[in-house]
């Protein structure tokens, strides 16, 4: 009954589930020459049309949501560019240009991404430094008017709760977390997802999932384990596959077909929140919209 009442609530605001997220952002970039290494956030709005024409193909290929490019818009890592003093005017730059984007036709989210730093016993950083740098992210991008945040790559839960905390405390819009995962099924941090998911749906999140995962299969395997104990919908947004490295650089060649193969799959198990990471294109978000059409 509650996971009923939770995604109800879901559809109230995300009409229609499933929901349709984008695909990869940046690889898709890279497409349009953005240089490995560099400031994602300072190349986009050198380069604002490259994000426009990715996400307007997303939007029409099938997309009903699109993050804003605003993964790495965190003082820590705007910090490695000497850019710290740039969270508010780029978190409000970068929402714009997916707002000319979409013109309308979907829904635009506040990409949040974890911050790099190392907790205590193994680095300096607490869940209050966390809480204060995810907290001046969150409120640019609730000043921006994003339609809701999305939590995503996320590697261990005490970074994550204090990022949810962080965004409940300037907005009540819906929090959509997901992980990466290891080849073992967990966290980067060797956490279990039911116990991950468990927490976060303690803390009033409204949805849960995995994102960046080539194995497509583990994730659903992820996904089953984790539809016994959700109360909330879940979230599958995959690579094109495993990355093939042997020219250096990490080469996806799942096809749109191949990835549509595991949309039931997903869904059987819980996932009514679909769409593709590192690797995917607006052909593969076309080819879950038709997957799911069937």
């Amino acid at each position: 009954m509650a996971l009923r009442i939770k995604v109800m609530l879901m559809k109230d605001f995300f009409a229609p589930l499933p929901l349709i997220l984008d695909g990869a952002t940046g690889t898709q970039l890279q497409k349009f020459g953005m240089p490995a290494g560099g400031c994602t956030e300072c190349w986009v709005l050198e380069n604002p049309e490259a994000i426009i024409k990715i996400q307007r193909a997303y939007v029409d290929a099938g997309s009903g949501a699109v993050y804003a490019p605003t993964f790495g818009a965190n003082r820590v890592s705007l910090g490695k560019y000497g850019l710290e003093d740039k969270v508010r005017e780029y978190c409000l730059r970068l929402v714009e240009l997916s707002r000319r984007a979409v013109a309308g036709r979907a829904l635009v989210g506040g990409d949040m991404a974890p911050t790099g730093l190392m907790p205590e016993p193994y680095g300096t950083s607490n869940p209050e430094e966390l809480e204060g740098i995810f907290r001046e992210q969150a409120a640019a991008l609730e000043e921006a008017g994003v339609d809701f945040f999305g939590l995503e790559t996320q590697m261990y839960l005490e970074e994550t709760k204090a990022a949810v905390a962080a965004v409940k405390s300037v907005s009540k819009k819906p929090i959509l977390v997901s992980f990466t995962c290891t080849p073992a099924g967990k966290s980067l941090w060797g956490e279990d997802f039911v116990s991950i998911l468990e927490c976060l749906q303690g803390m009033g999140i409204d949805a849960f999932g995995i994102n960046c995962c080539g194995d497509l299969g583990l994730l659903t395997d992820i996904l089953r384990r984790l539809k016994t104990h959700a109360r909330l919908p879940l979230i599958a947004k995959p690579n094109a596959g495993m990355p093939d490295m042997s020219s250096g650089e990490a080469v996806y060649h799942m096809s749109p077909e191949d990835l549509a193969t595991y949309i039931l799959d997903f869904v059987a198990n819980g996932a009514i929140i679909l769409g593709g990471c590192c690797g995917t294109h607006e052909g593969h978000i076309a080819a879950i919209r038709q997957a799911l059409k069937k």
